[in-house]
């Protein structure tokens, strides 16, 4: 069949079956015709293009160009458009490349025919590709690295920039040339063996040295990728990072380690975190960690405890947070969960930006010097109450003897002038015996006094168990209690016990309890109650009555005091609540009172508990 034959038939089923969108518009774009490809490739029927403007499925970002192409038309008779996108019926967008033939002077099309094709796969994999090598140029270019590539063979074909900034080549000086001709000849085998394996598909890292411009050595880490398509090598990628300043800072810091393993206090090497990196075998002695033990544990995680200052914890944390140096003194735990004092160096190292990397810690054990220190202390305080105890004893012999001495040495010198038999001899002679009788009573209350401190040494100290002693001072003084009507109450556990001076105890609770009755108050029977509490490490005994009460404002500075005595109509010197205070003291314990005036009275002793 001829050109000329072929009827209408052969030439509606070519356009039926063509993978190409066939449409007519009028001059001013309106659809006059679509072929039966459209339904398939834009999603709308015939019937809902024709009579609507081409431009409305147009992207605006492509209206212009397709514009300009129609206006090409009025002297042309066929333009080729510039690639754009036509919206289809789900509103997605295709990539269309056409051809657009001016038919107007055909009676048969008047119009503007369009072969239209689809390229959007095309199009997309070219969008993709150049993505790609956007991608791949700005990352090669902006690498802080140095990046290259090599043939096959080894020589290079590229460098970015910071590949010259390194080795201070430009790019003409090494494209070309045979990576071989800029390595330390330690690494060429190494780097040779590393390229053959990128020909295999390989990629590897590794060290090693090159030589720049100026004749100086670097360590530089290498990576090789290799660059293959269709299953052949066409490439080998090359990343190379400038290690020099770690290197040489880990060979000072060999160095370093080999001096701190050899000295004779505690090295400790942190990062900028504080978790511990290195320690020296002086570390280890001290603490008993060994350096597996200690690696990637914060150093106050490790070594310190319950009773480590929280100043002293909150100074090390905000060492690591400002980046500074600190010296301090501080209380650690060695692994056997023993107490020791270091006084600690912490030093930052900071690397080449300036910023701190890690720490270099040096640890003095000065235990023996904080318990002398502590020795001093206690030496000092015992010194500064012996001193106010002088002053009291000055006290006495100022007064309680030199007064009774005086008046004895008077009567005597009376006495001389008087006629025996006369009535006032006798009287003289009776003053003298009570002023004798006054004088012995001062030398017995400085005798019981000086009796406590020669035994503060802790003579004939045993294990006391208060509960007994109590109960049998309460058992002492049952005839008073009864005719005062009084009742005592101990709540004591039976296995509470200290190791103390057995007479001190008793003679301590005999005291207050008596002193108790003793200034009990008129208007209700006195009852005194004695407990017991455990608080942290101490023994806690309360004793409390109900009597008369003591006004402490008036009277709280001279209630310990030696003849401290605060109510004159009773009995007694004032000699008692001081002996309590110094027994209590002599058996290293505390005592404190509490005490509203016509409620009563309560005593707090405090004993350390004694370590097993």
């Amino acid at each position: 069949m001829t050109y000329e034959t072929k009827n209408s038939g052969f030439f509606h089923a070519l356009v039926k079956h063509s993978a190409s969108l066939l449409i007519v518009t009028d001059t001013a774009g309106i659809y006059k015709y679509v072929s039966n490809t459209t339904e398939k490739l834009t999603g709308y029927r015939s019937e809902e293009l024709l009579g609507k403007a081409l431009m409305e499925h147009i992207h605006n970002d492509d209206l212009r160009a397709m514009m300009d192409v129609f206006l090409q038309l009025d002297a042309m008779d066929e333009v080729e458009a510039p690639l754009f996108r036509f919206r289809k019926k789900d509103g997605s967008w295709r990539w269309m490349e056409a051809t657009i033939i001016n038919g107007t002077e055909d009676g048969h099309i008047n119009g503007y025919v369009i072969n239209a094709k689809d390229v959007t796969q095309k199009q997309e994999e070219l969008l993709s590709l150049e993505k790609g090598r956007v991608f791949y140029n700005s990352v090669y270019q902006s690498h802080p690295d140095a990046v290259f590539t090599l043939t096959p063979e080894g020589s290079f074909e590229n460098i970015n920039p910071n590949f010259s900034r390194m080795l201070s080549y430009n790019n003409p000086e090494v494209v070309g040339e045979h990576i071989s001709k800029f390595l330390a000849p330690s690494f060429t085998y190494e780097s040779l063996i590393a390229m053959n394996k990128a020909k295999n598909f390989e990629s590897s890292s590794l060290e090693g040295k090159v030589i720049d411009k100026h004749g100086r050595v670097k360590t530089l880490y290498f990576t090789f990728v290799p660059i293959y398509t269709n299953r052949k090598v066409v490439g080998i990628l090359g990343v190379a990072k400038d290690v020099s300043a770690e290197k040489s800072a880990q060979r000072e810091l060999e160095k370093l380690s080999l001096i701190a393993g050899k000295a004779m206090s505690s090295v400790v090497i942190t990062d900028a975190h504080g978790r511990i990196e290195w320690v020296n075998s002086e570390f280890t002695r001290v603490t008993g960690y060994n350096i597996h033990e200690a690696v990637g544990k914060k150093y106050g995680e490790l070594l310190q405890g319950p009773e480590t200052a929280p100043g002293t914890v909150q100074e090390i944390n905000r060492l690591y947070q400002n980046q500074e140096s600190l010296s301090v003194e501080v209380l650690n735990y060695r692994k056997s969960g023993e107490k020791f004092w270091s006084y600690t160096d912490f030093t930052p190292i900071v690397n080449d930006e300036g910023q701190v990397s890690q720490y270099f810690a040096v640890q003095f054990d000065i235990t023996e010097r904080k318990e002398a220190e502590d020795k001093m202390r206690l030496l000092s305080d015992d010194l500064t109450r012996q001193n106010r105890e002088l002053l009291q004893f000055n006290y006495i012999v100022s007064h309680n003897l030199r007064s009774p001495v005086a008046n004895i040495v008077g009567l005597v010198s009376l006495l001389e002038k008087l006629d025996k038999e006369s009535e006032n001899y006798q009287k003289v002679v009776d003053r003298i015996l009570q002023t004798s009788l006054g004088l012995d009573t001062v030398m017995k209350d400085l005798d019981e006094i000086l009796s406590v401190h020669d035994r503060e040494g802790g003579e004939s100290q045993e294990v006391v168990c208060l509960k007994p002693v109590c109960d049998e001072v309460t058992g002492s003084l049952q005839d008073k209690m009864e005719a005062l009507g009084a009742t005592a109450q101990v709540e004591i556990p039976a296995d509470v016990c200290i190791k103390a001076n057995r007479a001190y105890v008793y003679s301590i609770f005999h005291n207050l309890i008596s002193n108790s009755l003793k200034y009990s108050s008129l208007e209700r029977a006195p009852a005194v109650t004695v407990t017991y509490a455990r608080e942290e490490s101490q023994h806690v005994i309360r004793l409390q009555d109900n009597g008369v009460g003591i006004d402490l404002k008036r009277h709280g500075d001279r209630l310990f005091k030696l003849y401290g005595k605060l109510e004159k109509r009773t009995e007694g010197r004032g000699l008692g609540l001081y002996m309590v205070k110094a027994q209590v003291e002599s058996l290293g314990g505390s005592i404190e009172v509490e005490s509203t005036p016509g409620v009563g009275t309560t005593f707090f002793i405090r004993f350390n508990i004694e370590q097993k």
